[in-house]
């Protein structure tokens, strides 16, 4: 039998479409950056992640812990329980919220807070819970709510150390990431909602975990995140779908004390990352592809 050694040989224009249409794929997976093993998306002046939602941090505003527990957050949103030396840490089966206000209760009454976690707001050495006082705005009504992030040249003490949750558009990250990739206090970010075609400009402000902004870069996403629960205003309404960020390590809008003035160089900055990377379709086409939400390492 004689087997024929002719190879069908696709023309040139079908050659060309081909290698077309794959270097345009390549080019494409390129202008998104490249995912690292953490699920995020590297780029040359940025990183960009997805989170499932968005919660509301109000760490840093003078109201978001009330000596009468009805501030933006309740106090357990930054005291935990003690038990056996160790933090009650949340958990359908740990009973954390019961325990944590027991304590504390208690703390209160007897003036003795060795039982307690303090990690939202200020505390002494001795792990007593700091009153805000005169200068600051709500004195002996509000304790001293503290971020990761502080206001350089104010006073060691005070609130007006903090970044104002209210006042300032900023996003938590964990440390982890920020030493990874070299964000800094007051690095630039772009927070895009996918749903509803929105997006702001922010800064890192606070260490924590993915998903989370201050209650002003919810306000600027067009979402109300402050819901009235038995009577009391609290930053409660977290947004329920994709959040894009963009973050930009090198672009750093420095911490003021004057809000107006901060937020109008993270408005400048922002907008000057974002036509450095291609404008906000650039983000929009990156987002059309599936991205993993990256752990809380």
């Amino acid at each position: 039998m004689k087997i024929s050694s002719k190879i069908d040989i696709p023309p040139l224009t079908t050659i060309i479409a081909l290698a077309t249409s794959i270097a345009a794929q390549i080019a494409s997976a390129n202008e998104c950056g490249r995912i690292d093993q953490n699920n995020i998306r590297v780029l040359k002046d940025a990183v960009i992640f997805r989170t499932p939602l968005f919660n509301v941090d109000a760490d840093g505003a003078p109201n978001s812990y009330l000596e009468n527990g009805k501030g933006l957050s309740f106090t357990c949103d930054g005291v935990a329980a003690i038990e056996n030396g160790r933090r009650v840490k949340i958990g359908k089966n740990t009973d954390w919220e019961k325990k944590c206000n027991d304590a504390w209760a208690k703390a209160k009454k007897s003036g003795n807070y060795k039982e307690v976690a303090i990690f939202g707001f200020l505390k002494d050495r001795s792990n007593n819970p700091v009153l805000q006082y005169e200068g600051d705005p709500l004195p002996n009504t509000a304790f001293i709510s503290t971020t990761s992030v502080v206001i350089p040249g104010e006073k060691d003490g005070t609130q007006r150390r903090y970044v104002d949750a209210t006042k300032i558009p900023y996003i938590v990250l964990p440390a982890k990431f920020n030493l990874r990739y070299g964000v800094k206090p007051g690095s630039v970010a772009l927070v895009y909602r996918k749903k509803t075609n929105v997006y702001a400009f922010a800064v890192y402000g606070d260490n924590g975990n993915f998903g989370e902004g201050s209650v002003k870069l919810h306000q600027d996403l067009k979402s109300n995140p402050i819901v009235n629960l038995h009577g009391v205003d609290r930053a409660k309404r977290r947004i329920d779908d994709s959040i894009f960020v963009a973050v930009f390590p090198k672009q750093i809008a420095r911490p003021d004390i004057d809000a107006s003035k901060w937020n109008s160089e993270i408005l400048k900055l922002g907008e000057e990352s974002l036509d450095s990377i291609g404008g906000i379709e650039k983000i929009k086409a990156c987002s059309r592809e599936y991205v993993k939400a990256p752990t809380n390492r």
